[in-house]
């Protein structure tokens, strides 16, 4: 049996001041983050933090939400059902992409193979073809997380970087033959597998988004409240 509408289930119609806190403190800061967060997925860079161990960027639902407003998105899920199912397949594929990332980021660092070439290219002799020390590429990480932010830049295909990375003529240089180890049998079901999970999360964001707007869309007709709030403008 389908539940019932938010003014059936509770006696009351949902007021304009309502609406707009729900506007101001929930859907709009929702929309903007999944923007974001739709377009690091489709780009596959999934904002893994190798110190965290979490995803930098791509997050639950809630941590979009300021803290001291998180009463109201729970008040929003409670009258709108729909959005809360959405929000919780959303998440724990959310969960579910952070630890394919942590399987993925220990395949990399666990491969023979890639510890071999990181090995070979930070040799003294290596990093004299680029006018380097160890100390000048990596700054202030200590020795022993080079490699893990290696891995990391693999994990978020990261793109050449700027020359204002110290870590930039190093990756620039070797970009290439290190995201080719996610094609290697060791590492690749780990690849994959994160690739249709992040595929799984950034469908979901575009549903959450169209869902979102079209509820933005309604409140805002029915109950004479402007998406922005206008500078200024009382809520009397």
């Amino acid at each position: 049996m389908k539940k019932r509408s938010s003014s059936r289930r509770t006696g009351r119609a949902v007021g304009h001041n309502i609406v707009r806190a729900w506007f101001d403190t929930v859907i709009n800061p929702l929309l903007a983050s999944l923007e974001r967060e739709q377009q690091l997925l489709t780009d596959r860079n999934w904002t893994w933090r190798f110190k965290l161990a979490a995803l930098e960027a791509i997050r639950p639902l809630n941590a979009y939400i300021d803290p001291d407003a998180r009463p109201n998105l729970e008040h929003f899920q409670q009258l709108h059902s729909d959005f809360e199912r959405a929000r919780t397949i959303h998440d724990e594929k959310t969960s579910l992409l952070t630890h394919e990332c942590r399987a993925l980021h220990k395949a990399l660092t666990t491969s023979d193979d890639f510890v071999g070439l990181f090995r070979r290219v930070t040799t003294l002799e290596a990093l004299a073809g680029l006018g380097k020390e160890l100390r000048d590429i990596f700054g202030a990480y200590p020795e022993s997380d080079h490699l893990a932010l290696i891995a990391e830049y693999v994990i978020n295909n990261t793109e050449e970087l700027p020359y204002y990375h110290t870590t930039a003529p190093f990756w620039n240089r070797h970009r290439e033959r290190f995201l080719a180890f996610l094609a290697t049998p060791r590492v690749k079901p780990q690849w994959h597998a994160a690739v249709r999970t992040g595929e799984d999360v950034l469908r979901l964001a575009q549903e959450l988004t169209e869902l979102l707007k079209l509820k933005r869309f309604d409140l805002s007709l029915r109950h004479d409240v402007p998406y922005v709030a206008r500078a200024g403008a009382s809520n009397d």
